[in-house]
């Protein structure tokens, strides 16, 4: 069985999921969004983001890490900042040992929805319909950081849907 530590990384908001994969199955394990206090500055998110991921590495004890890669949009100063936040989550995988592996937006869009430019309510749809136990989610960065780990099983654990 391989535990996957999936992240759509920001400093507002972080997305993430944990699944196992067993036997080419999935079983979606953990998932939540860790939001920073907008009042502190970026190192004290970051450094939120960081205690909280040691705390989910520690009670999930994945072997691989999941990431969204940055993709440069008009507002250049949040992709600099979702950078760093970037280069912490990698940093403290790193620190664990996990194996990480790199995921852009429309690869996921492809794998879940059939379609690299796919919006997030078919990306939804479709992982509804693929794990029907995902219960209420809060924050469609935390639905995107599920994308990301069904994303990473399909192409790597060869999972089964």
């Amino acid at each position: 069985m391989i535990t996957i530590l999936a992240i759509d990384p920001g400093y507002d908001r972080l997305g993430w999921a944990v699944v196992s994969v067993d036997d080419r199955k999935l079983l979606l394990r953990a998932y939540n969004c860790i939001v920073t206090d907008r009042a502190k500055n970026l190192a004290e998110r970051i450094q939120q983001i960081t205690t909280e991921l040691e705390e989910i590495i520690a009670s999930q004890q994945p072997q691989e890490l999941a990431i969204e890669t940055l993709i440069f949009a008009r507002n250049t100063t949040t992709a600099l900042k979702v950078s760093e936040v970037r280069g912490a989550i990698i940093a403290t995988a790193n620190t664990h040992n996990l194996v990480i592996h790199q995921y852009n937006p429309g690869t996921i869009k492809l794998a879940i929805a059939g379609h690299g430019k796919a919006d997030k309510r078919a990306v939804d749809k479709m992982l509804r319909l693929l794990i029907p136990d995902i219960g209420k989610v809060l924050h469609d960065d935390t639905m995107d950081a599920i994308a990301i780990a069904v994303t990473h099983a399909l192409a790597v654990h060869h999972l089964q849907l």
